[in-house]
């Protein structure tokens, strides 16, 4: 009898706490700019507090050189060559999930580096840190940036706010010219699940604890969790991107992922342009039950991010069949498995090297 009170118990612990969550995450709507300004005190806060661990998390931060040995990568200070892939990695991601398209394209004999930031700080300040990097390395030409995840919105709205300036910067030759921003699983109209990051920081804790890069004070160096509220459909930091033009002379791709078999009419590749919708694209369904199939194929998309929030306007889309994780790397180290994103990315990459 004894165990089965104790199931009792925890049963309704765990529907307590999950109350107590669906409550708080409705409630939060209301006052998310508060919040995110409490979330950026309080990481200007541990930054004076621990001065420190703040500068060796710096340390950590920038440019690092990926060589293929499966030797710890060096932070970059020299001569960035032309072409080179610049990898950025999104929320609560170590970065440790673009080692395999970091191996095929070391194979096909590009330069690759990492772009390391705190990935749970505002993407405002993520962006800015990535400007002042390209601002204080020298680069022998034009360079190509993949970001998985929020990673693309980093980059992606670096080259666009004009509180940065990436452009009057560029045409000083004060920053790298950006040949191509490849974007995969990248929430470019928000994400709802960003509401429940708590699960991806712990995840993100452990891989790091793995990578001998743990630090008692990590959770707190890479930020507070504004980057999580920036993701949300409805914050301010997503309407303001949105309302931003694409810069010209730059090659924008996305991959989006998708998890379910429908919808099963949707292309692997096409363009949305103006106010044209997802919808539009799949001819029109008779059937109400397979009609319903394909809506929830474009909710659900990649398991994070919706495919509706993953698709840009004039931005060509490829479509992969795969999880957000899978869709750049696997559950498995030892899987025989391509990732599907990887050979889309090679295949962008030859495309227009040509």
């Amino acid at each position: 009898m004894k165990p089965l009170g104790v199931k009792k118990k925890l049963t309704r612990l765990f529907f307590v706490f999950l109350g107590v969550t669906l409550v708080y995450q409705t409630g939060r709507t209301f006052f998310l700019k508060q919040e995110w300004k409490i979330r950026n005190r309080a990481y200007e806060m541990v930054k004076l507090l621990f001065p420190k661990a703040w500068d060796r998390a710096c340390d950590q931060y920038g440019l690092f050189c990926f060589n293929g040995s499966g030797k710890p990568m060096q932070k970059w200070s020299g001569i960035v060559e032309s072409g080179s892939i610049i990898l950025i990695h999104g929320l609560d991601e170590p970065g440790l999930i673009f080692e395999p398209l970091a191996l095929a394209l070391h194979r096909e004999g590009y330069p690759v580096l990492f772009f390391f930031y705190p990935d749970d700080q505002n993407i405002d300040a993520s962006s800015q840190l990535l400007f002042n990097t390209f601002s204080s390395l020298s680069f022998a030409g034009p360079v190509v940036l993949v970001g998985h995840s929020m990673g693309g919105l980093v980059a992606r709205h670096m080259l666009v706010d004009p509180g940065i300036d990436y452009a009057g910067a560029r045409a000083l030759d004060q920053v790298p010219g950006i040949s191509d921003l490849i974007m995969a699983g990248t929430p470019n109209h928000g994400a709802f699940l960003s509401r429940f990051r708590l699960f991806m920081e712990i995840r993100e804790q452990c891989l790091l604890a793995t990578d001998h890069r743990w630090h008692w004070l990590s959770a707190l160096i890479d930020g507070t969790g504004a980057a999580g509220i920036d993701l949300l459909p409805q914050s301010e930091f997503m309407r303001d991107l949105n309302s931003l033009p694409y810069p010209e002379g730059i090659h924008f791709h996305m991959i989006a992922g998708h998890i379910f078999p429908f919808p099963v009419n949707m292309p692997e590749q096409f363009q949305l342009a103006g106010n044209q919708t997802l919808a539009a694209i799949l001819p029109p369904e008779t059937n109400y039950f397979l009609s319903m199939l394909d809506k929830a194929g474009l909710l659900i998309g990649d398991g994070f991010v919706p495919i509706n929030s993953a698709v840009p306007f004039n931005v060509p889309v490829t479509l992969v069949k795969a999880y957000h994780k899978t869709m750049l790397s696997n559950w498995f180290s030892g899987s025989s498995r391509v990732p599907p994103a990887i050979p889309v990315i090679l295949d962008i990459l030859a495309h227009h090297k040509k």
